[in-house]
Protein backbone atom coordinates (compact mmCIF):
# COMPACT_ATOMS: atom_id res chain seq x y z
CA UNK A 1 0.00 0.00 0.00
CA UNK A 2 2.95 2.63 0.96
CA UNK A 3 4.53 1.58 -3.03
CA UNK A 4 1.63 2.08 -4.24
CA UNK A 5 0.83 5.64 -2.55
CA UNK A 6 4.38 6.37 -3.68
CA UNK A 7 3.61 6.09 -7.01
CA UNK A 8 0.89 7.81 -7.23
CA UNK A 9 2.01 10.79 -5.37
CA UNK A 10 5.11 10.96 -7.47
CA UNK A 11 7.55 11.63 -4.54
CA UNK A 12 9.92 9.47 -5.75
CA UNK A 13 10.14 10.87 -9.12
CA UNK A 14 10.42 14.38 -7.80
CA UNK A 15 13.34 12.95 -5.48
CA UNK A 16 15.26 12.47 -8.76
CA UNK A 17 14.51 15.37 -10.34
CA UNK A 18 15.92 17.15 -7.36
CA UNK A 19 19.05 15.23 -7.35
CA UNK A 20 19.71 15.99 -10.71
CA UNK A 21 19.15 19.62 -10.60
CA UNK A 22 21.96 19.24 -7.48
CA UNK A 23 24.70 17.94 -9.40
CA UNK A 24 23.98 20.16 -12.29
CA UNK A 25 24.69 22.93 -9.82
CA UNK A 26 27.32 21.75 -8.36
CA UNK A 27 28.89 20.65 -11.67
CA UNK A 28 28.54 23.36 -13.71
CA UNK A 29 30.93 26.09 -14.43
CA UNK A 30 28.67 29.26 -13.09
CA UNK A 31 29.33 27.26 -10.00
CA UNK A 32 32.98 26.95 -10.08
CA UNK A 33 33.58 30.61 -10.54
CA UNK A 34 31.74 31.62 -7.98
CA UNK A 35 33.91 29.10 -5.47
CA UNK A 36 36.74 30.09 -7.24
CA UNK A 37 38.51 32.75 -4.71
CA UNK A 38 41.81 33.23 -6.59
CA UNK A 39 39.79 35.46 -9.08
CA UNK A 40 39.49 38.33 -6.08
CA UNK A 41 42.40 40.60 -6.08
CA UNK A 42 45.15 40.47 -3.40
CA UNK A 43 44.02 44.01 -1.66
CA UNK A 44 40.45 42.36 -1.11
CA UNK A 45 41.76 39.12 0.41
CA UNK A 46 43.83 41.61 2.73
CA UNK A 47 40.80 43.45 3.45
CA UNK A 48 38.40 40.99 4.70
CA UNK A 49 41.31 39.01 6.60
CA UNK A 50 43.56 35.61 5.63
CA UNK A 51 41.63 33.89 8.21
CA UNK A 52 38.49 31.11 7.81
CA UNK A 53 35.87 34.17 8.71
CA UNK A 54 37.57 36.30 6.42
CA UNK A 55 37.26 34.10 3.27
CA UNK A 56 34.33 32.72 3.89
CA UNK A 57 32.87 35.90 4.11
CA UNK A 58 34.02 36.84 1.13
CA UNK A 59 32.46 33.50 -0.58
CA UNK A 60 29.15 34.26 0.63
CA UNK A 61 29.50 37.91 -1.11
CA UNK A 62 30.54 35.96 -4.47
CA UNK A 63 27.72 33.36 -4.21
CA UNK A 64 25.20 36.46 -3.88
CA UNK A 65 27.00 37.81 -6.80
CA UNK A 66 26.50 34.92 -8.87
CA UNK A 67 22.46 34.14 -8.32
CA UNK A 68 22.52 32.43 -4.59
CA UNK A 69 19.45 33.69 -3.08
CA UNK A 70 20.35 32.62 0.57
CA UNK A 71 23.83 32.04 1.90
CA UNK A 72 25.06 30.74 5.33
CA UNK A 73 27.87 30.88 6.98
CA UNK A 74 28.68 29.45 10.70
CA UNK A 75 30.97 31.28 12.16
CA UNK A 76 33.15 28.77 13.49
CA UNK A 77 36.84 29.61 15.07
CA UNK A 78 39.28 27.28 16.60
CA UNK A 79 40.83 28.51 19.86
CA UNK A 80 44.41 28.15 20.91
CA UNK A 81 44.54 25.08 22.83
CA UNK A 82 45.40 27.50 26.03
CA UNK A 83 42.14 29.57 25.89
CA UNK A 84 39.91 26.78 25.07
CA UNK A 85 38.56 23.40 23.53
CA UNK A 86 35.49 25.02 21.13
CA UNK A 87 35.34 26.00 17.82
CA UNK A 88 32.52 28.04 17.89
CA UNK A 89 30.42 30.61 20.72
CA UNK A 90 29.65 27.73 22.76
CA UNK A 91 31.50 29.78 25.59
CA UNK A 92 31.15 27.72 29.00
CA UNK A 93 34.01 27.63 31.47
CA UNK A 94 34.13 23.66 30.50
CA UNK A 95 34.75 24.47 27.02
CA UNK A 96 36.89 28.22 27.37
CA UNK A 97 38.12 31.06 29.02
CA UNK A 98 35.68 33.65 27.74
CA UNK A 99 38.10 36.81 28.23
CA UNK A 100 40.98 34.70 26.28
CA UNK A 101 38.53 33.46 23.36
CA UNK A 102 37.05 36.81 22.94
CA UNK A 103 40.07 38.65 22.23
CA UNK A 104 41.64 35.90 20.18
CA UNK A 105 38.14 35.90 17.94
CA UNK A 106 37.01 39.77 17.86
CA UNK A 107 39.95 41.23 16.17
CA UNK A 108 39.26 38.78 13.33
CA UNK A 109 35.22 39.18 13.47
CA UNK A 110 35.98 43.44 13.51
CA UNK A 111 38.12 42.72 10.46
CA UNK A 112 35.96 40.35 8.27
CA UNK A 113 32.01 41.78 8.66
CA UNK A 114 33.11 45.56 8.15
CA UNK A 115 34.75 44.17 4.96
CA UNK A 116 31.63 42.28 3.51
CA UNK A 117 29.54 45.00 4.82
CA UNK A 118 31.43 47.62 2.99
CA UNK A 119 31.64 45.82 0.18
CA UNK A 120 27.98 45.40 0.02
CA UNK A 121 27.25 48.65 0.24
CA UNK A 122 30.00 49.87 -2.92
CA UNK A 123 28.83 47.32 -5.53
CA UNK A 124 25.52 48.67 -4.34
CA UNK A 125 24.55 45.62 -2.78
CA UNK A 126 22.61 46.97 0.11
CA UNK A 127 19.61 47.26 -0.77
CA UNK A 128 19.12 43.64 -2.30
CA UNK A 129 21.10 41.73 0.64
CA UNK A 130 20.43 41.58 3.87
CA UNK A 131 22.97 40.87 6.31
CA UNK A 132 21.93 38.81 9.91
CA UNK A 133 24.23 38.23 12.20
CA UNK A 134 23.07 35.95 14.98
CA UNK A 135 23.25 33.24 17.67
CA UNK A 136 20.41 31.16 18.69
CA UNK A 137 19.62 32.62 22.05
CA UNK A 138 20.90 35.09 24.75
CA UNK A 139 24.59 34.60 27.36
CA UNK A 140 24.03 34.55 30.67
CA UNK A 141 24.29 37.82 31.74
CA UNK A 142 26.66 36.64 34.91
CA UNK A 143 30.57 35.21 34.78
CA UNK A 144 30.24 31.89 35.85
CA UNK A 145 33.04 29.73 37.29
CA UNK A 146 31.38 26.13 36.04
CA UNK A 147 34.78 24.65 35.61
CA UNK A 148 36.47 23.92 39.38
CA UNK A 149 39.37 22.30 37.72
CA UNK A 150 40.23 25.15 35.84
CA UNK A 151 38.43 28.14 37.56
CA UNK A 152 37.87 29.84 33.78
CA UNK A 153 35.73 32.08 33.37
CA UNK A 154 32.08 31.42 31.35
CA UNK A 155 28.64 32.17 30.19
CA UNK A 156 26.00 29.62 29.90
CA UNK A 157 22.52 29.43 27.80
CA UNK A 158 20.42 32.30 28.02
CA UNK A 159 16.62 32.27 26.35
CA UNK A 160 14.79 35.55 27.88
CA UNK A 161 17.14 38.28 26.37
CA UNK A 162 19.66 38.19 23.05
CA UNK A 163 21.05 40.84 20.61
CA UNK A 164 20.82 40.65 16.55
CA UNK A 165 22.81 42.32 14.19
CA UNK A 166 21.44 43.29 10.95
CA UNK A 167 22.78 45.24 8.17
CA UNK A 168 21.55 45.46 4.27
CA UNK A 169 18.45 44.55 3.04
CA UNK A 170 16.67 48.23 2.14
CA UNK A 171 15.85 48.06 6.01
CA UNK A 172 16.45 51.38 7.98
CA UNK A 173 19.74 51.23 9.38
CA UNK A 174 21.72 53.52 12.24
CA UNK A 175 19.41 52.55 14.68
CA UNK A 176 18.65 50.48 18.09
CA UNK A 177 15.01 48.66 18.97
CA UNK A 178 14.53 47.42 21.87
CA UNK A 179 16.14 47.42 25.16
CA UNK A 180 16.57 45.19 28.18
CA UNK A 181 17.32 46.09 31.99
CA UNK A 182 20.99 47.58 32.93
CA UNK A 183 22.09 43.88 33.17
CA UNK A 184 21.40 42.62 30.11
CA UNK A 185 18.64 39.78 31.95
CA UNK A 186 15.41 41.07 30.61
CA UNK A 187 13.77 43.30 27.82
CA UNK A 188 12.19 46.04 29.05
CA UNK A 189 11.28 47.83 26.07
CA UNK A 190 9.65 46.96 22.87
CA UNK A 191 9.52 42.87 23.70
CA UNK A 192 9.66 40.82 20.13
CA UNK A 193 10.45 37.29 19.17
CA UNK A 194 12.36 35.59 16.83
CA UNK A 195 9.55 35.52 14.53
CA UNK A 196 9.33 38.95 14.43
CA UNK A 197 12.98 39.03 12.96
CA UNK A 198 11.35 36.26 10.16
CA UNK A 199 8.34 38.25 9.49
CA UNK A 200 10.12 41.21 8.76
CA UNK A 201 12.44 39.36 6.59
CA UNK A 202 9.49 38.16 4.82
CA UNK A 203 7.75 41.21 4.07
CA UNK A 204 10.76 42.86 2.80
CA UNK A 205 11.54 40.26 0.35
CA UNK A 206 7.60 39.64 -0.83
CA UNK A 207 6.97 36.27 1.06
CA UNK A 208 3.18 35.68 2.35
CA UNK A 209 3.42 35.05 5.80
CA UNK A 210 0.25 33.59 5.17
CA UNK A 211 0.43 30.95 3.43
CA UNK A 212 0.52 27.59 4.72
CA UNK A 213 2.48 24.52 3.42
CA UNK A 214 0.78 20.84 3.50
CA UNK A 215 2.82 18.05 5.22
CA UNK A 216 2.54 14.41 3.48
CA UNK A 217 -1.07 13.86 5.67
CA UNK A 218 -2.31 16.92 3.92
CA UNK A 219 -1.97 18.94 7.24
CA UNK A 220 -1.37 22.51 6.50
CA UNK A 221 1.73 23.97 8.29
CA UNK A 222 1.91 27.70 8.38
CA UNK A 223 5.36 29.94 7.15
CA UNK A 224 4.81 31.50 10.82
CA UNK A 225 2.46 31.06 13.83
CA UNK A 226 3.02 34.48 15.04
CA UNK A 227 5.26 37.76 14.74
CA UNK A 228 4.41 41.18 13.68
CA UNK A 229 7.26 42.43 11.52
CA UNK A 230 9.80 45.08 13.01
CA UNK A 231 7.91 48.43 12.11
CA UNK A 232 10.94 50.53 12.74
CA UNK A 233 13.14 48.72 10.26
CA UNK A 234 10.75 49.25 7.50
Amino acid sequence: MFRRELDRSGSMEALGKFRRRAVAMLTSPRTARAFDLTKEPESVHQRYGKTHWGRSLLLSRRLVEHGARFVQMQATFRLKKENGRTSNWDDHSVNADIFKAYRERMPVFDQAVPALINDLYDRGLNEKVLFIFCGEFGRTPKIRHQDKATKRPGRDHWARSMSIFLSGGGLKMGQVVGATNSRGEDPVRRVMNSNCLLSTVYQRFGVNTEHHFFDNTGRPVPILTDGEPISELL
